[in-house]
């Protein structure tokens, strides 16, 4: 199993939102499951560039982490659905206001990605 080489930080809530909803994908999970999209393919079609075990493994996090409630269906074809616990609901205002902060200063966001070579294909 792999251990991380730098301790983890905890002293601030700042480190703990940060080691705990670090990933390219969790706030975007999150936010579409508040928005109804609660199956592993409603989600991988709103992330259409999401790798599905990435997508699958930072679920499984946020589930984890307290963020999620996975519900599995005993059926004939097993179905899984998420949910947002509260403390994922307590969230999601936070992640209106940093879409809201991303749209409002898109143009100078692409200014900055424009002027970083690991994005040069993204724009």
């Amino acid at each position: 199993m792999y251990k991380k080489k730098t301790p983890i930080q905890i002293n601030c809530g700042l480190h703990f939102f940060k080691e705990l909803l670090n990933g390219k994908w969790k706030l975007m999970l999150i936010y579409y499951v508040s928005q109804g999209f609660h199956r592993p393919s409603e989600l991988q079609q709103k992330i259409q560039n999401g790798d599905r075990r990435v997508l699958d493994k930072q679920l499984g996090e946020l589930v984890n982490h307290g963020f999620l409630e996975k519900q599995v269906y005993n059926t004939k074809m097993p179905k899984v659905e998420y949910k947002l616990t509260p403390l994922g609901n307590d969230l999601v205002p936070l992640i209106i206001v940093m879409e809201k902060w991303g749209e409002e200063h898109r143009e100078d966001l692409e200014k900055g990605l424009k002027n970083d070579p690991k994005f040069t294909d993204v724009l």
